[in-house]
């Protein structure tokens, strides 16, 4: 007799409910996931040089709401094209890393 595995993760059953059996909605997660990572690390930068939103667009000559929307994770782009650019004009490098999980 096999029993089911139960949860009182709220996360664990979202997760399962709405993404486990979901390719699609993974990737989307996935995409959600660096967005927000990405953010953080632009407001890093950011503190780190003192830079203003306006500053970091005239950087790297993007409109201002460009670089609201990446620091909010709503960047429709390619947001880490974006920070990369963003760190090339500052003379820095992103380290990119697969793991396994």
């Amino acid at each position: 007799m096999s029993t089911k595995k139960t949860t009182s993760d709220g996360l664990e059953i979202l997760y399962n409910r709405y993404y486990k059996d979901n390719p699609t909605r993974q990737l989307e997660l996935e995409k959600a996931r660096l967005d927000d990572e990405i953010a953080r690390k632009l407001i890093k930068i950011k503190e780190k040089y003192n830079l203003s939103n306006q500053d970091v667009a005239k950087l790297i000559n993007r409109e201002e709401s460009a670089i609201e929307a990446l620091e909010n994770a709503d960047y429709e782009g390619d947001s880490f094209l974006l920070l990369n650019l963003i760190a090339t004009a500052l003379k820095m490098k992103i380290k990119f890393e697969l793991i396994s999980v």
